[in-house]
């Protein structure tokens, strides 16, 4: 039988005749008597290196008183240990069908020879066994078994593949595979021997299966082939239905975004220049990844804005956005701020431990702004977390597994910090999958209009005030200044006019004095100033108007809600100032 299974016994239940040895010399007659009188099987002759045996039958023609019993023809005799199993013996037997077997106890004492009848007898009981232990797995396992001999015949079909393939097994065993099948598996199997484990199939139209096949061997070569064949049809239009539900729930979460504001995540970055709006449609791809970001600009550029929206837009959206000055934690307490301690970690710890902020951003996304500042010796152990998603708290000794994802910012010069052993390099590139260069606000000078009357909105429902307008003075102002603090520079500014504008117009007079002095020497600069003062202004009013309605692309309304100025007030310095209705 084969490895799998063992049904067969050993050689020691096959024997039922006894046998006795006996010297070459003994004769024919004494030897016919010896076999009468003791019942036995047999006689066995040892006579030099041959071993025989004398069966009953070999003896009953001879009649020669005189006669040795090594004249009589004998049948060779092979041995088997009691303990052989009966298919080994079986399988070395009938390859010299006329020997005897001969069972052999301890010291290689013979024991009895096998009875033919009884062999047959325990053969059919093994194959009795062996079939009905196939029969109840073939009705018991939930996948399709077919089998098939060489000449392509079915001769395994069992209830499940009846039920998969709507073919009883009365029509189909003994029939050609090939008259109920095309696109078969199983022959090529059988043919080619090889193996195939898992392999998609569609046998026929409906139905969808995956396939173990290979072919069916004996020592003395290949019998058949074999299929086992899990039907999964149910599962793939399971499938096919989820991918509907999925496509109609993507919708329904697009809609849902949508409503509650993550859809406009990147609307709150205000800007209509081409270099943000770049920046935002490349900032929505990253977002929909986990990939690491490294944000990189000048201080007040709106990293963290940036940051925000990109968390906002991926599916983090609902876990935590931890954010994390690296600029303004201490050296020697920056390890137990991102990794947290455990109790009595240090002195002044609490005594229940902290978790660090990675243990507060698990599912969702840590900020890491500043990144330039961080401490070489911090480096390395940021360097673990991103590559391994790990790390041990301080006085810890169990490490917490994190999902979070990094992105972090920068003003710095990284590559001049690399060179000069400041920043570690490896730490660098794992940082550096995805860069966002955020331009400075005097490299986008046309979003600035459109920033202040945000921010002068914001600051007016902020202090209860009632802005109407501002003046074109101070908005040629806020263009001509160079804004090294950028927005943040630029909010604050609107700040303190609201705030100091006792009116509803923003004026000059509220200007500060960094502004002031900074129009005043562009004004005096200029090629414009050549003439007189007054000219000057109605200058500088009509360059301003003419940037304005290109910014909008012409659209007055627009144009009129930048300026700050009420519609028909913009048609009569149109009309005033000689500028195109188009702009």
């Amino acid at each position: 039988m084969g490895r799998y299974h063992k049904f067969y016994p050993s050689a020691n239940e096959l024997y039922s005749l006894p046998v006795q040895e006996v010297d070459h010399s003994i004769s024919v007659q004494d030897g016919q008597r010896l076999l009468q009188s003791g019942l036995l099987g047999g006689l066995l002759i040892k006579k030099e290196n041959e071993h025989s045996v004398i069966l009953p039958e070999d003896l009953a023609g001879a009649s020669d008183d005189n006669l040795s019993i090594v004249s009589v023809a004998r049948r060779p005799a092979i041995y088997f240990a009691a303990e052989t199993p009966v298919s080994e013996l079986f399988e070395k037997w009938t390859l010299t069908q006329d020997s005897v077997p001969v069972v052999t106890g301890q010291n290689d004492q013979p024991l009895g020879i096998v009875d033919p009848l009884a062999a047959a007898a325990l053969m059919h009981q093994e194959f009795v066994k062996v079939r009905s232990y196939l029969d109840s797995v073939l009705n018991l396992v939930n996948e399709s078994v077919c089998g098939i001999d060489l000449g392509h015949k079915v001769v395994i079909w069992n209830s499940k593949a009846e039920e998969l393939y709507g073919v009883k097994s009365e029509e189909i065993l003994s029939g050609r595979i090939e008259d109920f099948f095309s696109n078969i598996r199983i022959t090529n199997c059988m043919h080619e021997n090889k193996e195939l484990r898992g392999h998609y199939h569609q046998p026929c139209d409906g139905t969808h299966v995956l396939i173990n096949s290979g072919p069916v061997a004996a020592a003395d070569g290949i019998l058949g082939g074999v299929s086992v064949e899990k039907d999964i049809t149910e599962v793939v239009q399971l499938n096919q239905e989820l991918s509907k539900a999925s496509s109609q729930v993507k919708l329904l979460e697009q809609e849902i975004r949508k409503m509650s504001g993550q859809d406009c995540a990147f609307r709150k970055l205000t800007g209509r220049s081409l270099a943000i709006q770049n920046l935002i449609n490349f900032g929505k791809k990253v977002s929909s990844t986990d990939a690491t970001v490294l944000l990189r600009g000048e201080s007040g550029t709106g990293k963290e804005l940036f940051a925000r929206a990109i968390h906002q837009n991926s599916t983090r959206h609902l876990r935590p956005f931890i954010v994390v000055n690296c600029g303004a934690i201490p050296n020697n307490l920056f390890e137990s701020e991102l990794f947290g301690y455990e109790s009595g970690a240090f002195t002044g710890a609490d005594r229940k431990g902290k978790p660090g902020m990675f243990e507060l951003a698990n599912g969702g996304t840590i900020f890491l702004d500043e990144i330039g500042e961080m401490p070489l010796e911090m480096q390395v152990k940021l360097l673990r977390v991103l590559q391994e998603g790990s790390y041990y708290r301080v006085g810890g000794s169990e490490s917490v597994q994190v999902n979070v994802r990094v992105l972090a910012a920068t003003h710095r010069d990284l590559e001049s910090m690399i060179s000069r052993r400041q920043f570690r390099e490896d730490l660098y590139y794992r940082l550096n999958v995805v860069t966002l260069e955020i331009p400075p606000l005097r490299e986008r000078r046309e979003d600035i209009p459109e920033l202040v009357h945000l921010f002068v909105q914001e600051f007016c429902q902020k202090y209860g005030k009632s802005v109407v307008k501002i003046e074109p003075s101070v908005m040629t102002s806020f263009l001509d200044y160079s804004w090294p603090g950028n927005i943040r520079e630029l909010k604050n500014a609107v700040e303190r006019l609201v705030v100091l504008t006792e009116g509803d117009i923003i004026d000059e007079q509220s200007l500060p004095e960094n502004l002031r002095r900074n129009t005043y020497i562009s004004l005096v600069t200029a090629p414009a100033a050549q003439g007189k003062l007054i000219d000057v202004a109605v200058e500088a009013e009509k360059q301003l108007i003419i940037k304005t309605l290109q910014q909008v692309r012409g659209n007055r309304s627009e144009a009129a809600r930048v300026l700050g100025i009420p519609r028909s007030t913009l048609y009569y310095k149109l009309r005033q100032l000689g500028i195109p209705a188009k702009g």
